[in-house]
């Protein structure tokens, strides 16, 4: 394996990590929420969330933190 392919690797695994862990947050916010009581929250609207927020993180990744 050379070491472009490694360094490419490693930015695929760092960018699926950093969408997996705003969706894991965005799910327990949601659940924390659900089970306080303060707001039902459809299943959908959660996966929804935490897919646009896992986007939103990978622009910041991408475009922000890059420079």
């Amino acid at each position: 394996m050379t070491k472009e392919l490694k360094n490419q690797l490693k930015k695929r695994l760092f960018s699926l990590l950093w969408r997996v862990g705003a969706y894991v947050a965005v799910a327990g916010l949601a659940t924390l929420v659900n089970i306080l009581g303060l707001l039902e929250v459809d299943p959908t609207v959660t996966a929804l969330v935490a897919l646009v927020v896992g986007e939103v993180t990978k622009f910041v990744n991408t475009y922000v933190l890059a420079e």
